[in-house]
């Protein structure tokens, strides 16, 4: 292991980016004056951006992706979670940021389906769906979904289809 418990071509999770290879270890200066060892990431979703992290600063904002067992614990442990959608669009925001910030995917997971399933039944009675939703929803898979999908080998846009066919057993 390298610098902060890294080593170059390890994937790390960035908060904010997602799945990341670490490029390099380097000693940079973005003052002119002061010199730190900095990890450079490069996401894996777009290779022609790059991020870089103090070595000091590595245990709080990185962190090891999941493992195929921790995902499908995960997954297996949201089946009976459903997060309470107040009518009250300020207090629901609220839940939901609080969901998201927490960065726990089994709540992630449970925020998802309950967003998807009152969705369904908004679409099918007729009613307005909530744009506020709709973009929780697209948060919410964005925090997780490239994850899942790296970790589980399989393409992001199979994710939901991933996790659907594993509540059902």
């Amino acid at each position: 292991m390298g610098a902060a418990g890294y080593a170059v071509n390890d994937y790390v999770i960035y908060k904010g980016v997602g799945v990341c290879r670490i490029a390099a270890v380097e000693n940079k200066t973005f003052d002119d004056v002061n010199y730190a060892d900095y990890l450079k990431l490069v996401p894996i979703s777009s290779q022609s951006s790059s991020y870089f992290v103090p070595v000091t600063a590595a245990k709080l904002r990185l962190r090891k992706p999941m493992t195929a067992d921790e995902v499908n614990r995960a997954i297996d442990d949201s089946a009976n979670g459903e997060v309470n959608l107040t009518k009250n669009t300020r207090e629901r925001r609220s839940e939901i940021d609080s969901i998201l910030k927490e960065g726990n995917c089994t709540r992630i997971i449970s925020l998802i389906k309950t967003i998807y399933l009152h969705t369904e039944s908004c679409r099918s009675s007729g009613k307005k769906v909530l744009v506020s939703d709709e973009n929780a929803l697209r948060a919410a898979e964005n925090m997780i979904y490239p994850e899942f999908s790296f970790v589980l080998g399989i393409a992001e846009n199979e994710v939901a289809g991933y996790i659907g066919r594993r509540l059902e057993c």
